[in-house]
């Protein structure tokens, strides 16, 4: 009878984590995500007072300095979620084989993908993945996908590198 209890608790304990965080989630809703522009805050040191400079985010450049080993080693944070091999198995996530360029649900019926990802619809183009691993829940509003986001564009870059590598005819970089 006590390890009923405690499974009970355990579970409960779960249910409510769930409904605290979709409540937040309908509350919180952050504005759509922009990738062409980021802050850059430069402190000169004859200057006292901060400079703060709007720059284009270039994703050509970004991808063209991009290391493959690099990206591979980022992806070892989605290896809990994802596969990666040609043909893999699903996991929480779907197989990334063959996503760079490929359409958003790319792999159809066989993968149940949340309902936002269904209605963005589109391709995993080099701006959408880039947006999208910055930042996917701002991206995608709905996306089941619990991933917070990887704040450093390089390493975005990186990892975009190792997947576009990850098919039999890999997407031309951009320019």
């Amino acid at each position: 009878m006590e390890l009923n209890k405690i499974a009970a608790s355990i579970l409960f304990s779960g249910l409510l984590i769930m409904i605290v965080s979709n409540v937040v989630d309908m509350l919180y809703s952050p504005e759509e995500y922009k990738i062409e522009h980021q802050t850059i805050v430069a402190v000169g040191s004859n200057e006292p007072q901060q400079k703060i400079e709007q720059v284009a985010l270039d994703i050509g450049a970004l991808m063209q300095n991009a290391s493959f080993e690099k990206g591979k080693f980022a992806a070892k944070k989605c290896i809990a979620c994802h596969s990666f091999e040609k043909g893999g198995a699903n996991k929480v996530g779907p197989n990334l084989w063959n996503i760079v360029g490929n359409k958003k649900a790319h792999l159809g019926n066989s993968f149940n993908y949340s309902k936002a990802v269904l209605e963005k619809g589109g391709k995993w183009g080099y701006e959408e993945l880039f947006a999208f691993l910055r930042n996917p829940k701002a991206y995608i509003k709905g996306t089941r996908m619990a991933f917070a986001g990887i704040s450093n564009p390089q390493e975005v870059a990186d990892l975009v590198s190792y997947l576009r590598q990850l098919s039999d005819n890999p997407v031309a970089l951009p320019k």
